[in-house]
């Protein structure tokens, strides 16, 4: 049933959403959901078959949803886990696709990793989420950093909670308003920041 304020995810072709979880492949996606690999690689950017991460979001185009589609368990992951904010600045916009929240400060002020884990992305990625740094924690939980001005980490690299991993930014589909702000995600667990109201400002201090 959709409720009043609930946001929805309308598609741009007809198809299906589909969250990359560990182990997946293209070709049992495509097969799953009755697409096909090269269409689902055009489609979403990727550069070959093996491009694609935990946590990933895809859309398989013309897709269908299978009778029976597996359970799986999103981690139980306290915000203690979560030992530090992604960056300092005030919260502007609340809960929004992908499990995400928008922290508002000045282009070029740090990024930071919110825990230990290793870069799966870093670099440019679309013209919606503009330059990116992923990170997969051990417990299997993905983080992501959008809209940055510059990424300081690369590809397989280990990052500790705290290490500065890129810069604020506006890159990608940011509107007019938003500005200079970061576009924090949080895949497979609860997004931590969603306890926090719209205008609070988050310090490290």
């Amino acid at each position: 049933m959709i409720k009043v304020g609930q946001e929805l995810i309308i598609l741009p072709v007809s198809g299906v959403v589909y969250f990359v979880k560990k182990n997946d492949t293209l070709s049992e996606i495509a097969k799953i959901y009755k697409g096909d690999v090269e269409e689902i690689i055009a489609f979403n950017g990727l550069s070959n078959e093996g491009d694609i991460f935990i946590g990933d979001v895809l859309i398989i185009p013309d897709g269908k949803m299978p009778l029976r589609v597996p359970y799986i368990a999103l981690t139980p992951v306290g915000e203690s886990y979560f030992s530090i904010f992604p960056c300092e600045g005030k919260i502007t916009q609340g809960l929004h696709p992908f499990n995400a929240i928008d922290i508002a400060n000045s282009c070029g002020k740090p990024v930071v990793a919110v825990a230990t884990g290793t870069v799966q992305r870093a670099g440019w990625i679309n013209n919606i989420y503009g330059r990116i740094v992923t990170i997969l924690h051990p417990n299997g939980v993905v983080t992501y950093y959008g809209h940055l001005s510059r990424v300081l980490v690369v590809p397989g690299q280990p990052v500790s909670a705290g290490d500065i991993i890129a810069s604020i930014g506006n890159t990608g589909h940011t509107l007019g308003a938003t500005g200079c702000h970061l576009h924090f995600e949080v895949r497979n667990a609860k997004n931590f920041l969603a306890n926090y109201l719209v205008g609070t400002y988050l310090s490290w201090k």
